[in-house]
């Protein structure tokens, strides 16, 4: 009986024994090939240096990176109105870094398209509070209009070439703006004072005709009237001569009468 059972525990420890041995070959396998794989994937027999596109063009730096055996990927741009449109700012990997043939660089550039801002509503906000929001956006481009207001300073409205603009209007970024702003002056006080300066002006338009010699039709009444009451003037007072004259003499010939002796018979 016990003779007849060993060759069963000895078959079954040697199928143990094969089922290790075949998972240890097949993980060295497993092992090999993935350290084959990743040997061709990366290859890293073939590194190549990134050339320095910083600074440059994107046409150029396209065809450098090209010749290097390296692709690139544009992943952003910003705008800046001093600076050439195209040109390279950064670089990833950095330059003179060692990366596997045929990877890319990711490239960030300056855009030529200003980027589209919207312009908050700064009605009934001061002058100095909305020049210094606007200049905080990047719009360094402000003229003041000044408008009649009933009150000095505050902001009517913003234009843009011309237009006024609705709150929250986008438009380019930087582009030159129109801030127009009351003056405190109401438009019957604007009236007012444009008649008080025209007056001095009528009144100073007649003194060259003074000068030169040549008077209105008015002057001319005025003289005439005046010269007309002058002559009449001194017809009354050759009449009151005449009288006083008159008088005097009759009054002499009295005296002379009373003067005289009276004689008896």
């Amino acid at each position: 009986m016990n003779a007849k059972k060993k060759p069963a525990k000895s078959n079954f420890r040697n199928s143990i024994t094969k089922n290790i041995l075949l998972m240890i070959i097949l993980g060295v396998v497993l092992l090999f090939g993935t350290l084959v794989f990743l040997h061709l994937y990366t290859r890293q027999n073939k590194a190549v240096e990134v050339p320095n596109v910083k600074g440059i063009q994107l046409e150029i730096a396209k065809r450098s990176l090209k010749k290097s055996g390296l692709n690139f990927v544009v992943i952003d741009s910003i705008y800046n109105r001093d600076s050439i449109p195209g040109t390279i700012i950064e670089q990833v990997p950095m330059a003179f870094s060692t990366t596997k043939e045929g990877r890319e660089v990711f490239l960030t550039i300056y855009s030529s398209n200003p980027p589209q801002l919207p312009i908050p509503n700064l009605t009934d906000f001061s002058l100095r509070q909305a020049e210094a929001q606007l200049k905080s956006m990047g719009f360094d481009q402000l003229t003041i209009e000044e408008v009649p207001s009933e009150y000095k300073g505050l902001v009517k409205s913003i234009k843009f070439r011309g237009r006024q603009l609705q709150p929250e209007e986008k438009i380019p970024f930087g582009s030159p703006l129109t801030i127009v702003v009351g003056n405190g002056l109401q438009e019957e006080s604007l009236d007012n004072d444009t008649v008080s300066e025209t007056s001095p002006n009528q009144g100073n338009a007649t003194e060259p005709n003074q000068e030169s010699g040549t008077s209105s039709p008015i002057v001319d009444d005025i003289v005439f009237l005046i010269a007309v009451q002058k002559e009449n003037f001194n017809e009354e007072e050759d009449l009151l001569d005449e009288e006083s004259l008159i008088d005097n003499i009759e009054e002499s010939r009295r005296a002379k009468i009373y003067s005289l002796p009276i004689y008896s018979r």
